[in-house]
Formats: C-alpha cells, structure tokens, sequence
C-alpha cells in the first residue's frame, strides 16, 4: 500500500509571501528616510565678449572703393586721299602733344591736284576781269554811240530839208534814214550789254566761288597728307607702314586722349544713397567730391564727375565715374587701384571697429542681462584715424548715445543669446 503525500500547513505556505513583502517594505522606508541632496540651479552658458560705448562723432567719411581707368573713346586716325605713306614719326605707347606729326603721306599728288585748282581759279578770275574791262568800255562805247546818232539825225533833218527843195534825192534821204536806224539799233544792243553785265558777273563769281571751294579742298588734302595729333595722346596702335599705299577711309593710327582717362570704381549698394545725396548736393565745380589714391606709388587726387546711368550686367552698384587732376599722374588704361573718396561732413555718427558689424548691415547692442539685441544699421563709410586701424562709421535711429555694443564677432550671434563682457 502506497504512501499518501502530506498536505503543508497553512502558515507554511504562506511564509514566503511575507519574507518578499517584509523585504519591500525595508527597502521602500530606507529610500524614504534617505537624505536628499539640494536642488542646484543650472548654470547659464555665456559667451565672451568685448563691447564698446558709443559715442557720436562728428567727422568727413571715407569710402574706400576699387577702381579701373578706362578710356571713353579710341580714336581711329584715318586716311583722307590716296597716297603713300611716306614716314612714320611715333611708336606704339609713344606719348604725343597737341599738334605733333605723327605719320606723314606723300603729299606730291595732293600738290598737283592743288596747283591745278589754283590755275582753275586764276582762269575764272581773269574772265571776271576782263567782263568788268568790257562793261566800262560799254559805258563810253555808249557815250559816244549817243553822240553819233545825234549827229545822224541832225543830218537826217538837213536831208529832208533838201529833198523839199528838190536838191537832194530820194535815194540820198533813204541813206540818211539807214544809218540813223543802224546807229539806233547798235545803240540798244550796247544798252542790252550794259543791262546783262550784272548777270553775266554773277555768273563768273558763281563759278570763282566753285573753284575756290576746289582749291580750299584741295589745300585741305594736302592738310591732310600730314596726319597730326588731335589731343594730347598716346599710341595705342599703328595699322600701316611705310610704303603702304593708302586709300580713303583706310587706318593708320589708335590712339586716345590722356586728358579723358577717367577711373571707374563701383559703389556698394547699401553706400549708394549716401553718395547720391552728396553727388546731387554738388552745385559746382569747387564742391564737387575729391579722392586720392596712389599711382605708380605716387599720390594723385581724383574728382567724382558723376554717377553712371545705367547698372551693368552682372553688377550690383552703380558705377561712379572720376577724373584725374594731376597731369604728371601716368595711369594705363586697365589699371587698377584702391582709391579714398571723402565724403562731406556729417554729425550724428558712430564710429566702429569693422569686428561689431555682421552682416553688411546689423550689430548686436547689449540690453538687460547682458543679452544681445539685434540692430539694424546704415554704413555711411570709414575713418582712418593716424595711427589707428581703419573704423567704420554707421548711423542707426534705434541707437543713442551710451549704448554699449558688442566689437566680437560670435559664430551663432542671435538676438537673446546670453554673453559675459570682458574688458
């Protein structure tokens, strides 16, 4: 007879329960009655930076500017008349004076043309001459016409008195008639002489004054046979040689006027309003704005002219055009340099170093907490105190005197971001 499994007690079963429940209740009093460490606040990360007062100053601003000299417009020196070139005085980058022969032309063709103009013109003057010898001789051929034909007719009337009488023929009466109508008749064709003379001198003078006008076109060939510098310039290039035969319209010479060189330099789009203000408050000449720059290591003044009238391709300024006072300055064509445009005087203004500005157009001004305060700004230019490195000069109405900026360019510059200031 098999044994029978004995059935636990109660309380047997039920201790393992308790064990697990006594061990929790241990473990949540001791974390209860643990000490708590106090609570710290969080620390605020600051970035550091550097900061200045603004003061307002009262100062000309510069505007520094890059420019290139450029020529308005290349001349082309042309042939006038068919001819040789005869000899060449000037090279390529050679300098001329107003006046100077540069090329010479053979100038025999363009001689005989002139000597038979002139001959044309001795011929017409000769026949203008002679007209006014035939109309005096008109005037006393007529005088003593006049006189004869007087006497015709006294003999007319002794005539017909005879022939009354029967003591002269009929015949004889008829001469007398004859001759007095032919006399008549050579009187009025020496009238109609002296009455054409003014038309027959007008027509003489007519062609005096064309083959004066050949002569003088034919002096002006001959002019032209020596090909002169029209301006004070330089060679750019020479397009023919001696012994090149040339014809009308045919290039000889490139060549551009030294005292046109202008320098052309592009004005930044946020300086543009500013420097149209002052360009447009230019009454004259003495108040028109000035810049230096320096050429070949030499300084040179400029003066702003004008503004350009037209915004090119690809460009985002106008571009402001310049002059160059001094004429000793030897700028080339394409050359380019960093010049100084001086503004006129304005008040109101800060000056910066380039660090405080982000952008082209905003800093960071320092409110409660020092925490930063985006500003919008307008760069009027730069100051170039001796001894100092160069300031940017920018007005703003969101800033008054006192307000502290930052002069630290930071990476993640944000209006609100917390920063230390470390002087």
């Amino acid at each position: 007879m098999r044994d029978t499994p004995r059935r636990l007690s109660l309380p047997g079963r039920w201790l393992p329960l308790l064990i697990l429940l006594a061990a929790a209740l241990i473990t949540f009093v001791l974390i209860k009655t643990k000490d708590q460490p106090e609570a710290q606040e969080a620390q605020i990360k600051r970035w550091n930076v550097n900061s200045l007062r603004l003061e307002p100053v009262t100062v000309a601003p510069e505007l520094e500017l890059y420019g290139q000299f450029e020529i308005p417009q290349l001349t082309q020196l042309s042939s006038a008349l068919n001819a040789d070139v005869q000899q060449i005085f000037v090279r390529e980058g050679d300098r001329a004076e107003r006046g100077s022969l540069l090329l010479q032309l053979d100038p025999r063709e363009a001689e005989l043309l002139l000597r038979q103009r002139k001959a044309e013109l001795a011929a017409v003057e000769a026949r203008i001459a002679a007209e006014h010898n035939r109309h005096r001789n008109d005037l006393r051929s007529l005088k003593l016409e006049q006189e004869v034909q007087a006497l015709n007719e006294q003999r007319v009337s002794r005539a017909a008195s005879l022939h009354e009488r029967k003591l002269l023929s009929q015949e004889q009466l008829d001469n007398s008639h004859l001759t007095t109508r032919q006399q008549a008749l050579a009187i009025r064709a020496r009238q109609q002489s002296i009455t054409d003379h003014p038309n027959r001198l007008a027509q003489l003078n007519a062609e005096r004054d064309r083959a004066q006008a050949l002569v003088d076109t034919a002096e002006l060939d001959l002019s032209r046979s020596r090909i002169q510098a029209p301006f004070n310039a330089r060679i750019v290039s020479i397009d023919s040689a001696v012994g090149n035969r040339t014809r009308p319209g045919d290039r000889l010479l490139s060549v551009y006027d030294l005292d046109r060189l202008q320098l052309r330099a592009q004005i930044p789009e946020q300086l543009l309003p500013t420097l149209r203000k002052a360009v447009n408050g230019q009454a004259d000449t003495a108040t028109r704005l000035s810049a230096h720059a320096l050429i070949n290591g030499e300084p040179v003044s400029l003066t702003l002219d004008r503004l350009a009238a037209r915004i090119n391709a690809g460009q985002a300024g106008v571009d402001a055009l310049f002059s160059i006072n001094d004429q000793s300055a030897q700028p080339v064509p394409g050359q380019t340099l960093n010049l100084r445009l001086q503004l006129p005087q304005q008040s109101g203004l800060y000056a910066l170093p380039a660090s405080a500005l982000y952008g082209s157009d905003r800093l960071y001004r320092l409110v409660d907490d020092n925490r930063l305060q985006a500003v919008q700004v307008q760069v009027i230019g730069q100051q170039y105190p001796a001894g100092q490195a160069p300031r940017l000069l920018v007005s703003a109405a969101a800033l008054k005197p006192g307000d502290r900026v930052i002069t630290t360019q930071l990476p993640n510059a944000i209006g609100g971001l917390p920063v230390q200031v470390v002087e």
